[in-house]
């Protein structure tokens, strides 16, 4: 077994590589380093090998040995050129040119390309190792490390909530927000627009919050990833729709819960939210998503349970009769 499980080795040496140079990359925030968001893509696709390996042949030939070691060597070698020797500065160039010129659109133009690049680095070894018919058993990381880069991508295109389409989806989640603050006894404002006041034990904040700290488009990645889990999820399909419905709504609140919190914070322990508004987002989602998982996996066991047992039951019950 251990030697059916060795290639997985080929996906977390990149991600290795980074860690050892830059451990900073790894900070739970977003824009501060794509490396959290590697390690939960590592983690999605290893949930999903352990899910079909013994539905699927491994056959290492030396073609495909050589293909694996040649992989994995250029796509860490892009970490080491990129943070290791300065080539970041090429990155930030090249994104210059595409009119990426603010340290925040710099930033998240680098990010973006951390996730293709690892994202290729994922379909050529699956589809190396297994197949491009097999590619199907893998969708969530590829899914996940896509979307990360599209809404990096839109971050880097549509700074401080410039595009007026998604400023207007975070409405309602300000409005449910502030409403959840009042009731706990927070005195908050909000003045229009984007902008929060609030009046707290440690001083007065004027917080503007745009649809990237709205968490509008990480809703829609952590719903992809909702339903592609659901999809791959061997139950009817009214169970799918229904757990895929209650997924929607959990993620919608978790992100309020996000925003929520953040207010709280520096409304009665710190003023200085940086720190807590970079992480709290990324530990809430996971723990959201790995509770879901449990819930849906259990309770779908359960209703099964149930209707076997039903089933099972009725022709005693017709027999008395």
């Amino acid at each position: 077994m251990m030697c059916k499980e060795i290639f997985l080795l080929a996906f977390v040496l990149p991600i290795a590589t980074l860690l050892l140079i830059d451990p900073n990359h790894f900070i739970l925030g977003w824009n501060e380093g794509a490396g959290a968001g590697l390690l939960f893509a590592l983690i999605f696709l290893t949930l999903e090998w352990f899910d079909i390996r013994r539905n699927v042949r491994m056959e290492f030939t030396s073609t495909k040995i050589f293909t694996i070691i040649v992989t994995t060597v250029v796509f860490s070698s892009y970490f080491c050129a990129v943070y290791a020797f300065g080539q970041g500065s090429l990155i930030a160039h090249f994104g210059s040119k595409l009119g990426y010129v603010t340290k925040p659109q710099i930033l998240s133009w680098t990010r973006v390309l951390d996730y293709l690049v690892y994202a290729a680095h994922v379909l050529v070894l699956v589809t190396t190792i297994f197949g491009f018919k097999n590619l199907k058993y893998f969708p969530t990381p590829i899914v996940f490390l896509s979307g990360m880069a599209l809404i990096l991508l839109l971050d880097a295109t549509f700074p401080y909530g410039s595009a007026e389409s998604l400023q207007f989806m975070m409405k309602p989640i300000l409005a449910i927000t502030v409403f959840l603050l009042r009731s706990v006894g927070v005195r908050i404002d909000y003045l229009g627009g984007e902008t929060l006041a609030v009046w707290g034990n440690k001083g007065f904040l004027l917080i503007e919050i745009y649809w990237q700290c709205a968490g509008v488009l990480s809703m829609v990645i952590y719903f992809l990833v909702i339903i592609i889990l659901m999809l791959k999820l061997q139950t009817s399909t009214f169970k799918k729709l229904v757990y895929a419905c209650l997924g929607a709504i959990g993620t919608f609140f978790v992100n309020i819960i996000r925003i929520f919190l953040i207010i709280y914070y520096g409304a009665y322990i710190d003023i200085n939210l940086r720190m807590f508004h970079e992480s709290i987002g990324e530990v809430l989602f996971t723990i959201w998503i790995i509770i879901y998982l449990l819930v849906v996996t259990t309770l779908d066991v359960r209703l099964k349970r149930y209707s076997g047992n039903h089933i099972e039951a009725s022709p005693q019950l017709l027999l008395k009769r």
